[in-house]
C-alpha cells in the first residue's frame, strides 16, 4: 500500500476541487487519485495492484453512474487483494438503508457537509486512515 496515495470516486466534480484544495493546505503528502464511477475505481485498483501501489485509502459517493458506490463497495469488500484497504463512503446520502449497507461491510458513511469549514474538518477525519 502506498502510504499517502487516496482513490477518490466521486462524479462530482466540484467536490473533488474542494477536497483537492483543502488538502493542499494541510501537512503531510497526499495524492488524490481522482475517478469518476465506481468502474473507474475499480480498475484503478487492478493497476495499482499490478504495480504494488495500491492507495491507504478510498473514498466513494455513492451516487455515481456506470457502477454506483454501493456495487463497488461490495465488489471491493469481497475481492481478497482490496478487503483490507480502508473504505469511507462520502455522500451527500443521508439514508439509513444506506449507512446499514455500508455497516454491513463494516465501513463508515459521512454525509458531505454543506459548508467549506465542515468540509474541512471532515478531510481531517478521512486522512486519519492513512495513518
Amino acid at each position: 500500500m502506498q502510504k499517502n496515495t487516496i482513490l477518490w470516486a466521486d462524479d462530482d466534480s466540484d467536490d473533488l476541487q474542494m477536497m483537492r484544495e483543502i488538502l493542499m493546505k494541510r501537512k503531510g503528502d497526499y495524492t488524490i487519485e481522482e475517478v469518476h464511477n465506481g468502474k473507474e475505481a475499480l480498475e484503478y485498483l487492478e493497476k495499482a495492484k499490478q504495480n504494488a501501489e495500491l492507495p491507504c485509502l478510498i473514498i466513494l459517493d455513492i451516487n455515481m453512474p456506470v457502477l454506483d458506490g454501493k456495487e463497488t463497495l461490495s465488489i471491493i469488500k469481497n475481492t481478497a487483494d482490496y478487503c483490507n484497504i480502508p473504505v469511507v463512503v462520502f455522500t451527500t446520502s443521508d439514508s439509513e438503508m444506506d449507512r446499514l449497507f455500508c455497516r454491513k461491510f463494516g465501513t463508515e458513511m459521512i454525509t458531505k457537509p454543506p459548508t467549506f469549514r465542515n468540509l474541512s474538518d471532515a478531510l481531517d477525519k478521512l486522512l486519519k486512515y492513512c495513518s
